[in-house]
């Protein structure tokens, strides 16, 4: 392998091996000259050096839970997020560094633009449900490298795990993109912050895990992923499958909802340098992402395979995401053929070969309904409408999946760190250390 200069260590490498190349020279990057010519060499090895970052404002609070030494636990962190790091008698410097960052609110934030987001989110019904199910959460799993940290508790394999993990995924984002929800008081930013230290959690098991291949993976949950995840799968990825199902979102609430992205980003741990700061530069930046990334491997394919299968059967939080008319006949096997169908229409070609997507007649059925859920929406739009009405009667019908079930508390909202991080430590998703595409 061909290394470039090495850079100089700085925020964001806590853990990372000394001995490891520029990102740029890793093994899951992919099409490196490619990405030279077309976006530069400054912008790439700027880009790919984020494949060895991550957030460390975070895992410096989590480096402190484990440190007995240290004023600083799980129970102290969700004291402070519902009453403030100043309800703390001296807590630890990881705690206070990690609400100093929470807690400032960059100047490039609107939280009127951010509640038009959601609400522009949320006001195109049904098909939201459906888009973040099949395309965002679920094909969004065909993304090899991203993918690692996630596979190895095996949650994502195991048919009676991953309704759990699907559910706590859909709390997540539902509530952060609630209208209103990303305020410091209420859930969305408080479940934001709980799973960024879930991705801490999960950090530093992979970090001094034997099965983690440095050299191919660079740092588990990185900034390059973090940052591919919300302008990608739940930027991007929603608003294209959206305005490909027929329905039109406009500019204006296309800038919208990336701002609301871009602030869930930020609460969840991105850091300014690499997070997208409109509709533009997130495309560009998950173009740039697609570009590098390493082929879907059996692991991915097997995953996306259990989500579908299991989301199309027991639906997260038991939640109907169909419209009406539409589950009305649906048996379980109809459920499977028509999202295999839809991710054909959301997602490219390319992902639909990498994932070997079934090919059922129900791929048809989308671009046949397309005309009429296109008609049927621009005459709603010149017609007298309450789009924030319709926000929260969309929004209604998901809270089942944003509910914790009776008796189980605050605790329950994400995953037990505990129970996660020992299986992540087992490596019972049986991930392969090297990937053969991976060996230079």
């Amino acid at each position: 392998m061909t290394t470039t200069q090495s850079t100089p260590r700085r925020e964001g490498s806590l853990d990372v091996p000394d001995d490891l190349p520029r990102g740029i020279d890793l093994g899951r990057i992919n099409n490196r000259n490619e990405a030279l010519f077309k976006y530069g060499r400054e912008y790439t090895e700027r880009m790919t050096d984020h494949a060895l970052l991550g957030d460390d404002h975070a895992y410096r609070a989590f480096l402190d839970f484990k440190d007995k030494s240290k004023n600083a636990t799980w129970k102290m962190f969700e004291q402070a997020l519902d009453h403030g790091i100043d309800s703390l008698d001296d807590p630890s410097d990881g705690l206070v560094g990690l609400f100093r960052q929470l807690d400032h609110i960059p100047d490039w934030v609107d939280f009127d633009q951010l509640y038009r987001g959601a609400v522009a989110y949320w006001r195109v019904g049904s098909v939201a449900g459906m888009v973040l199910t099949y395309s965002s959460i679920g094909a969004g799993f065909s993304m090899y490298s991203s993918t690692r940290p996630v596979l190895f508790s095996g949650r994502l394999k195991d048919a009676g795990a991953v309704g759990g993990r699907l559910t706590e995924s859909f709390r997540y984002v539902v509530a952060a993109h609630t209208p209103g929800g990303m305020r410091r008081d209420q859930d969305g930013f408080r479940l934001t912050a709980k799973v960024r230290m879930i991705h801490a959690a999960v950090r530093h098991t992979l970090s001094h895990s034997p099965h983690w291949d440095w050299e191919a993976w660079g740092l588990p949950i990185s900034n390059l992923d973090s940052m591919n995840t919300q302008a990608g799968q739940f930027g991007t990825q929603f608003v294209d499958g959206v305005r490909a199902s027929g329905i039109r979102i406009s500019d204006r609430e296309e800038e919208d909802i990336f701002a609301l992205c871009r602030y869930v980003g930020w609460v969840i741990g991105v850091p300014e340098a690499v997070l997208h700061t409109n509709p533009d530069d997130a495309r560009m930046k998950v173009n740039f992402h697609k570009l590098i990334e390493l082929p879907a491997d059996d692991l991915c394919r097997d995953v996306v395979k259990t989500i579908i299968e299991y989301s199309t059967e027991k639906p997260p939080g038991d939640v109907e995401i169909l419209p009406a008319p539409v589950a009305a006949f649906m048996t379980t096997e109809r459920r499977r053929h028509l999202a295999w169908g839809l991710i054909q229409t959301w997602q490219p070609e390319y992902v639909n070969e990498m994932l070997g997507v079934e090919r059922t007649p129900w791929r048809f059925a989308l671009p046949a309904v397309r005309p009429l859920v296109s008609a049927f929406d621009k005459v709603s739009r010149l017609l007298p409408h309450d789009d924030e009405a319709k926000a929260f009667k969309t929004l209604q019908v998901f809270k089942g999946a944003i509910a914790v079930p009776e008796g189980d508390g605050k605790s329950a909202e994400v995953a037990d760190p505990e129970t996660l991080t020992a299986d992540i430590a087992a490596n019972k998703g049986k991930v392969p250390r090297r990937n053969p595409l991976t060996v230079s």
